[in-house]
């Protein structure tokens, strides 16, 4: 039974999923000492965290180049503090272009240390580069996407599919109708969520294409309530100067997100994982992104999939539009848009496709199931 674990998660959904995993290992294994890279979340689950990487968390080429140096002194400072350490295992979450690199430095100085990573990379995505690094420098694998595993194990890299942490975390405290009675949305009201991101780069870029396209969709269904998503990783100001200058009237969300969003009729989300959060819940929705210009050349030259969705991908097919870049015109949207929210079938149809997607997640349990999965493995060395 290992007594220390190292852990990093660098982003806010990296930190809520890393919380609930040492929770599920507290129950297994309470004496267990955590210590890291994390936020609040996993501060709060009780591991010792050295730095607040949520604060920090880059979207992109042009965000990582800004902050180098600041990821650079974290990355040796933690290389440092874990090589001191000496725990019994390191458990990397999400975030390969910082978590992979970690490794290889890592399995060199610490050559007989299991490294496991919860939250796959994503290569199968972004082509074959980095599947060199995992097969070299990771002793195994825990997948949240049933898809993934055939493809690690066809590259000889041990994979265990584990189920997605989001099927226990999206709930809802009550049905649509009652959540709408008391959000105050009347029976003959649309409301549509505008769901920008949580970091302060993607809502600078993509709530201004939102709510220029709320604009033009006021004009022709007047009985509409916009709602707009704040995260608390993004400060107030990023918000109040962009919607200083928006064109219609809108409320904020800050709690009961899942609530709200179940008593959307539709919704327009930025990419990442609140577009799988809104499948989940069962909201209608349509993907929109944009990143910096050398962010989106890179990517156009990388990614190997057909779809930037993950619903998309997990369905197979465009199950959900999406508008990226230079497709994102604010017109373009509103058109399809102002189909979708007076068409009540068609709303229904994609809700239908949304059951299938969280069908075939499997059940909820991951991270009791990662916790089982790793400490079995750990056992077994």
């Amino acid at each position: 039974m290992p007594k220390k674990i190292y852990l990093i998660a660098c982003e806010a959904s990296g930190d809520l999923h890393a919380a609930e995993l040492i929770a599920a290992f507290r129950e297994r294994a309470p004496e267990v000492e955590f210590r890291g890279l994390g936020g609040p979340q996993t501060a709060l689950a009780g591991m010792t965290v050295l730095e607040d990487m949520t604060k920090i968390s880059a979207l992109g080429l042009s965000d990582v180049l800004r902050q180098y140096f600041r990821y650079r002194k974290i990355f040796y400072r933690t290389l440092a503090d874990l090589k001191h350490w000496q725990p019994d295992a390191l458990i990397l979450v999400d975030s390969p272009a910082f978590n992979l690199r970690l490794a290889k430095k890592v399995k060199k100085a610490l050559p007989q240390l299991p490294i496991l990573y919860y939250i796959c990379p994503q290569i199968w995505a972004w082509g074959h580069r980095r599947i060199v690094t995992v097969k070299k420098n990771i002793s195994k694998m825990f997948s949240i996407l049933p898809f993934e595993v055939d493809y690690y194990q066809k590259a000889k890299v041990p994979c265990e599919f584990v189920g997605h942490p989001l099927l226990d975390h999206v709930k809802t405290s009550a049905d649509r109708t009652t959540l709408r009675k008391d959000f105050g949305i009347a029976t003959d009201e649309l409301a549509v969520g505008l769901l920008p991101g949580s970091r302060s780069s993607e809502v600078r870029r993509i709530l201004p294409v939102m709510l220029k396209t709320a604009g033009l969709i006021c004009r022709d269904v007047p009985q509409i309530i916009f709602y707009i998503a704040r995260s608390d990783n993004v400060e107030d100001s990023v918000y109040d100067d962009i919607l200083a200058k928006a064109a219609v009237t809108f409320r904020n969300i800050h709690n009961r997100y899942y609530d709200y969003v179940s008593a959307m009729d539709f919704a327009l989300v930025a990419s990442g994982t609140a577009t799988l959060q809104t499948a989940l819940v069962g909201t209608p929705f349509f993907l929109l992104y944009k990143a910096s210009l050398s962010t989106y050349l890179l990517g156009k030259q990388l990614i190997r999939v057909p779809y930037l969705g993950l619903v998309n991908l997990l369905a197979g097919r465009p199950i959900v539009p999406e508008f990226i870049q230079y497709d994102a015109h604010p017109e373009t949207i509103a058109h399809e848009a102002k189909f979708i929210l007076l068409n009540a079938e068609y709303r229904q149809k994609m809700q239908e496709e949304f059951a299938e997607v969280r069908e075939n997640l499997g059940k909820g349990g991951a991270s009791r199931r990662a916790a089982d999965a790793m400490l079995t493995f750990l056992a077994s060395r």
